[in-house]
């Protein structure tokens, strides 16, 4: 039987799919409240490809928020698109002792409502300011879009698992190197064929991960 004891979540995607933008993930529904869509656009392709830059497509994402009212937006993004099955294989998850919690790239807004809505034990994501109940466009870079797995170290020394006994799950490129550097690893309805092959199995739902944890992982 394999020993899982942290299971660390990508959430856009993964854990929830906004049907708006490139990626539908959290920036892309926040760029749509905003209003401001096309110059969000314009800079995902202008920076997707410079990973060196993410620090500065994060600044200028935060930065379209300025001025708007975090109860307006709340009333739009609210309650989050959650992906089939992911709560019930959470709560499978959760009732063999295993820590679970999301590591994302995206908002703090979407990752910890995420948190609350999935009684998870983390949520890391990147943070945005808020002054007087209104997104001052300021932002704090917490997960580089391209390191998580930085970040997912320090999870496992937070929680005193080591990486082979930790299981991540995430779609996108930017999932891979979290993936290779765990003990176990899913690619959920993964983007391409690199991100599934870096993957230990892949599917398609969240009910096919749930059914291979329990005959084949967690049984």
């Amino acid at each position: 039987m394999a020993e899982i004891k942290l299971v660390v979540l990508d959430l856009d995607g993964t854990v929830v799919k906004y049907n708006t933008g490139q990626w539908h993930s959290s920036w892309d529904v926040l760029a749509s409240v905003s209003g401001k869509m096309e110059i969000y656009n314009k800079n995902a392709h202008y920076y997707y490809p410079k990973r060196e830059l993410y620090h500065e497509w994060m600044r200028k994402s935060a930065q379209l928020l300025r001025g708007c009212r975090v109860s307006d937006v709340e009333k739009v993004i609210f309650p989050p698109p959650y992906v089939d099955g992911v709560k019930d294989t959470l709560d499978f998850l959760k009732k063999r002792n295993c820590v679970c919690g999301i590591l994302s790239s995206g908002a703090d807004i979407v990752a910890d409502r995420a948190k609350k809505d999935l009684s998870l034990d983390f949520a890391v994501a990147n943070r945005l300011i808020v002054k007087d109940g209104i997104f001052s466009g300021d932002s704090e870079l917490i997960v580089s879009l391209w390191r998580k797995e930085k970040n997912l170290i320090g999870l496992c020394r937070k929680f005193g698992v080591s990486l082979k006994d930790t299981l991540f799950i995430g779609d996108n490129d930017n999932d891979i190197s979290s993936m290779r550097s765990c003990g176990h690893s899913i690619a959920f309805s993964p983007a391409n064929d690199e991100v599934k092959g870096a993957a230990d199995v892949s599917f398609e739902s969240w009910w096919g991960i749930k059914e291979h944890l329990e005959k084949s992982i967690l049984s």
